[in-house]
C-alpha cells in the first residue's frame, strides 16, 4: 500500500468531529431537551453513524469572504420567498398544467464544494429540483418548474449560473473566481 493511499484510508476512518458535532446538535435539537443523556447519545450515534457510513471527505481550498458569504444567505433567503409565491400562485390556478423541462447546466467551478452547495441552493428554492450533480463532467441535471418558451429555459440556467457565481465568490479561491468571471458555456453573459 503506498504512502498516498494510506494517508487517504486513514482520513476515511478518521473521526470527523465537525459532523460527529453536527450529527449531535440535531439529535439533541430532534428531543428537544438539551440534557447531559440527550449530548451523549447524540456523540454515540454520531460516531455511530460516521463508522458505519464513513463520509469521503471534502476539502476545502478556497477561502470565506464574508461579504460575499452574507450575499449568499440574503440571496438564498430572497429567492425562497420569492419562488415559493410564484409556485403558491401556480398551484392555486385550478385546471392550469405547467410546463416543466430538465435542463443539464454545465458548471464552470471546479470545486466540489461549490458544486455540491450550488446543487442543494438550486434543489432547495420551490420551483427546481436536482436531479443529478456530476463531478465528472461538471454538470447539474434539474427539473424546472414553468418553462413554456425557450427564454423560460435561457432564465433557469441563468439562475442556476449565478447561484454558482455567488457560492464560488463566497467560498472560492483565486482560480474558481477567475473561472465564474468568465462566460458560461452557452455564451450567457451578465
Amino acid at each position: 500500500m503506498s504512502p498516498d493511499s494510506s494517508r487517504r484510508t486513514q482520513a476515511r476512518h478518521a473521526l470527523q468531529w465537525p459532523v460527529i458535532l453536527w450529527l449531535t446538535l440535531v439529535w439533541v435539537l430532534l428531543w428537544g431537551e438539551f440534557t447531559v443523556g440527550n449530548i451523549l447519545a447524540g456523540l454515540v450515534i454520531g460516531v455511530a453513524i460516521i463508522r458505519v457510513f464513513p463520509l469521503p471527505p471534502i476539502e476545502f481550498h478556497g477561502k470565506v469572504h464574508p461579504w460575499h458569504l452574507l450575499l449568499l444567505v440574503y440571496a438564498f433567503f430572497r429567492d425562497l420567498v420569492v419562488s415559493s409565491l410564484q409556485v403558491a400562485r401556480i398551484v392555486l390556478r385550478f385546471g392550469y398544467q405547467p410546463v416543466n423541462a430538465v435542463l443539464v447546466v454545465p458548471m464552470r467551478t471546479r470545486s466540489e464544494l461549490a458544486l455540491m452547495l450550488t446543487s442543494e441552493i438550486v434543489s432547495l428554492v420551490p420551483g427546481s429540483l436536482l436531479i443529478e450533480a456530476s463531478r465528472s463532467t461538471w454538470t447539474l441535471q434539474i427539473h424546472v418548474l414553468e418553462t413554456k418558451t425557450e427564454e423560460d429555459v435561457e432564465a433557469a440556467r441563468q439562475r442556476v449560473w449565478k447561484e454558482e457565481e455567488r457560492v464560488v465568490r463566497a467560498l472560492g479561491n483565486a482560480e474558481d473566481i477567475a473561472r465564474v468571471e468568465q462566460p458560461p458555456p452557452g455564451g450567457w453573459s451578465r
